[in-house]
């Protein structure tokens, strides 16, 4: 099966190697105006240590934001935010549990019980839990098809959630769970530090059922001793209602209108995400993740591109759309209000180049010099485009057998997707020594090859945004369906 699909991909690769043609005066002249000393210039001052890590929401996540649109506002771009601004207002909505009062006990049968007044746990919850003496449920997920209990065993009961060891529970699984409506979920798990979480303001989603995850180890030798299903132990839990604080986050949008009368009103969106994870709340040393990989590099490989494409006499034949998005690292948030808010119409959207991990070359796997990847390269024909320019400009484009598909819905370009437009998320490497730890510092970047790969980047926007025709999904392909189903959908009256 492996060796049939790396087949179908030296095919796909020979083809569009084939198709592509060397670098024409005008896209070398292009190239040269993207230099290692501009990207240098915006990646040092979007991963220092005075953006604190970039985290959603944040002073330094502020700044960067007003630092993307001086940016835009020098290249000239048009605004394409809120009331004649470069930004977008998404209104979210913080929420803190507080913990004083807290207390959950469980007591087995036999006598054996575990209880804890908060440490070693997180709680989420909608509003005030007051649970007495409640009947629990043992469910046990080994592999993504578990079956789940029946509906009425687990309803308005306390839930126990067992996951095999080695096995994460799938988010599908989990929201099955969940619509059982159990009165309250409890599990096992190691968890990162979270103090709030994040929804969008107004959001008419119904709240999950109160959840605790906790990584007391006395909690899962309890659980161990339980049965599977209906148990003799009960619960009993008082939890405080959380608290909310509003709050505005913000995508930052500059415009770079097309130069054709009859392709105008179509846009190529070029992105990336601003934040970060911000600071660790304890360690020694350095506490401040700059997240100049993931991802100033690719915030400063759009406003390179940005500056580039703004400079040129002849502009684009579409029209080009340069954002940077908040909060894709806690969920893909930005990509998914712009997704729900777009301030260009989605059915005149025809393409989303995201752009991840633009700087660093030492890849986990090996080095990636003078390389570029993607997440669903093969998934539509901006992949084709992407290995014409790359062969037009000495770099070669290549697939990952797993990551290039895995990562398709852990990055930006799956909110674009999801609402049928063709999107990939460009990179270089895929998990880098220093990824989601402090010392991704911007020094570290690789300037010489981020200029050629970017260059590269500029060859294929300007392609795809002068071609007579759009970019489409691969019908052939068989993980494309839901998303071509929705291409077709939003394109029903065309």
């Amino acid at each position: 099966m492996i060796a049939h699909r790396l087949a179908g991909l030296f095919l796909f690769l020979q083809a569009a190697a084939a198709a592509s043609g060397p670098a024409s005066p005008a896209e070398r002249e292009l190239m040269e105006t993207i230099t290692a000393n501009t990207l240098r210039g915006h990646l040092s001052f979007l991963a220092s240590d005075l953006l604190e890590g970039r985290d959603t929401p944040s002073r330094g996540l502020d700044l960067a934001a007003e630092y993307i649109a001086s940016q835009f506002r020098r290249f000239g771009l048009e605004p394409a935010g809120d009331q004649g601004t470069y930004f977008q207002n998404a209104p979210y909505v913080r929420i803190t549990q507080p913990m004083d009062g807290f207390r959950l006990r469980i007591e087995a049968a036999d006598g054996k019980s575990w209880e804890s007044t908060g440490a070693k746990l997180i709680a989420l919850t909608s509003s005030p839990v007051n649970l007495n003496s409640l009947e629990v449920v043992k469910v046990t997920i080994s592999s993504p098809t578990s079956p789940l209990p029946p509906a009425g065993q687990v309803r308005g009961k306390a839930v126990l959630l067992y996951v095999a060891q080695g096995m994460s529970p799938v988010a599908a699984r989990n929201r099955a769970l969940t619509a059982l409506e159990p009165a309250l979920l409890v599990t096992y798990g190691v968890f990162p530090p979270a103090p709030f979480r994040l929804r969008p303001a107004g959001s008419s989603t119904p709240p999950p059922p109160p959840t605790v995850i906790t990584s007391d180890a006395d909690f899962s030798k309890l659980l161990d001793t339980l049965p599977e299903g209906v148990t003799t132990a009960r619960l009993s839990a008082q939890i405080s209602g959380p608290r909310e604080e509003p709050l505005q986050l913000r995508n930052v949008i500059a415009r770079l209108p097309g130069s054709d009368p009859a392709l105008r009103h179509q846009a190529i969106l070029l992105t990336a995400h601003y934040d970060h994870v911000g600071v660790s709340p304890r360690g020694d040393g350095d506490r401040i993740h700059n997240g100049a990989n993931d991802d100033a590099s690719g915030v400063t490989s759009v406003l390179a591109l940005a500056e580039a494409l703004a400079a040129r006499k002849l502009r684009p034949k579409r029209t080009l759309l340069f954002m940077t998005y908040f909060g894709e690292e806690k969920g893909l948030l930005g990509s998914r209000y712009y997704a729900a808010h777009p301030v260009h119409p989605l059915r005149d959207t025809v393409a989303n180049l995201n752009f991840e991990h633009m700087g660093r070359t030492d890849d986990n796997e090996g080095p990636r010099r003078h390389q570029l990847t993607g997440t669903g390269l093969a998934y539509t024909t901006l992949g084709e485009a992407l290995i014409a320019a790359g062969s037009a400009t000495g770099v070669t484009t290549w697939t990952h057998p797993r990551n290039s598909d895995d990562f398709f819905g852990r990055s930006d370009n799956q909110a674009l997707a999801d609402a049928g437009i063709p999107a990939i998320t460009v990179c270089v490497a895929w998990i880098f020594p220093d990824y989601h730890r402090p010392s991704d510092h911007w020094d570290k970047i690789d300037l010489p090859n981020m200029e050629h790969v970017v260059r590269a980047a500029a060859v294929a926007v300007t392609r795809i945004a002068n071609s007579d025709t759009t970019p489409r999904w691969v019908e052939s392909h068989p993980k494309v369906q839901p998303y071509l189903e929705a291409f077709k959908k939003l394109h029903a009256t065309d």
